[in-house]
């Protein structure tokens, strides 16, 4: 299940509180004070000055009840100020605020329109938030059901929220729930766009990466190939933009253990990042240890060596030799020597890696425990039990404060992205 949630994570659907859009209002001059105030609120509120933004949007609130229950204006009102209480990490006002717009556009004549959807859309992405997965289900597929009505199956607010929907279900590893629908947002862009739309990537790769997830390696490598294929005819066969879809694939090959495939992509990725950003780049770096991971995982690491020292010259170049992303390549490198028999030069890689890693993420952090694990098991192989015991000693106390559960594995000679 871990692994499952992992391939998962590349899975990107957007769930968040929008602003409420009023068809009518326009720029037209000159404007209404509570359009003043709920302007300025949200500039405000986009500047981070949540206790200025709270005062504008308050005073469009206590304009917007003079106006009656019928005005969409009041409803604006109360989602923006759901907005701001959601920013200020109150959700519990938010979701009173949120659940307010519901109640009073219930209550209008021919209440399932487009603007209780929108209502009905937050809540659902702020249950999210709070992790309420089985009321944000509910709120999202009433949502849909009246956005399909009012606004049509295709409607791009239609859409997002079937891509709400597929992600809820995405962040609880129900992935045949979510199976359905993606493959719905794809059907709907492939009816409104022409067969090459670069506005099919999205749809295509998010239902790849969602294949990945289920190891369903084919159905993914075919919709990824497409999504690459698109971009190319797009922007060329070396243009920088192609490296995210390019990455899709190695991930892929890698998960699917076809490393005969993931190396090539791994390598033309390295040569599109030097053409577009230069060889000594830390994007370079960051495909290189991905590179060396694959030859590791074949057993190859005479050549898996060379590259992630190469990654480490790039990292201390651009960004110092106490720089975050040093940690997990030290790591690497440190391993790969355990592992051939190189024990006093991992040392001292370990002994970096792990001390760069209490330094930019807190000396209890899980990768402390990983490095320390890893650590004593080359203090073993070289006879200093006493010491590799110190180590074990620390990680396992580490490995107590992080998590409580009695029966936890410890994996050992690991290796970091």
């Amino acid at each position: 299940m871990h692994q499952d949630k992992k391939r998962a994570s590349n899975l990107f659907i957007l769930l968040s509180l929008a602003f409420f859009c009023l068809q009518f209002l326009g720029c037209s001059e000159p404007k209404e004070p509570w359009d003043l105030h709920t302007e300025q609120g949200r500039a405000l509120m986009e500047q981070g000055k949540f206790p200025e933004a709270e005062q504008e949007l308050k005073s469009a609130l206590t304009l917007a009840e003079q106006f009656g229950d019928q005005d969409p204006r009041l409803i604006q009102s109360l989602t923006n100020l759901a907005i701001l209480a959601n920013a200020k990490g109150q959700p519990e006002e938010a979701e009173t605020l949120l659940k307010q717009t519901v109640t009073i556009l219930e209550k209008v004549p021919n209440p399932e329109t487009a603007n209780l959807a929108a209502s009905l859309s937050n809540l659902g992405a702020l249950y999210v938030t709070q992790k309420k997965f089985d009321q944000a289900q509910q709120y999202f597929e009433r949502a849909i059901k009246i956005r399909e009505q009012v606004q049509g199956p295709d409607d791009p607010e239609t859409i997002r929220d079937i891509e709400n929907l597929a992600g809820l279900f995405v962040r609880q590893s129900q992935y045949e729930n979510a199976e359905p629908y993606l493959k719905r947002v794809l059907e709907s862009a492939e009816k409104t766009n022409a067969p090459d739309a670069p506005t099919l990537v999205e749809p295509l790769n998010n239902l790849a990466l969602l294949y990945r997830a289920q190891a369903k390696y084919d159905q993914a490598e075919t919709l990824l190939l497409r999504a690459l294929t698109i971009k190319e005819t797009q922007l060329g066969p070396s243009n920088p933009h192609l490296l995210g879809s390019l990455n899709n694939l190695a991930l892929l090959y890698s998960s699917a253990k076809q490393f005969d495939k993931a190396t090539p992509i791994l390598e033309r990725m390295i040569a599109i990042t030097e053409e577009g950003f230069g060889k000594d780049h830390p994007r370079v770096a960051i495909t290189l240890n991905q590179l060396a991971e694959i030859h590791r995982l074949q057993g190859q690491p005479e050549h898996a060596i060379p590259l992630v020292e190469r990654a480490i010259s790039i990292i201390e170049k651009a960004e110092g030799p106490e720089h975050s992303g040093l940690t997990g390549p030290l790591n690497n490198l440190a391993v790969l020597f355990l592992n051939t028999g190189r024990y006093e030069e991992a040392e001292p890689l370990f002994q970096r890696s792990i001390a760069l890693t209490e330094q930019s993420m807190g000396k209890t952090h899980f990768r402390v425990e990983r490095g320390l694990r890893n650590y004593a098991k080359l203090l073993r192989e070289m006879g200093r039990t006493e010491e590799a015991q110190a180590q074990e000693s620390r990680a396992d106390d580490i490995l107590a404060k992080n998590n409580p559960s009695p029966s936890v594995s410890q994996e050992e000679g690991r290796k970091e992205k």
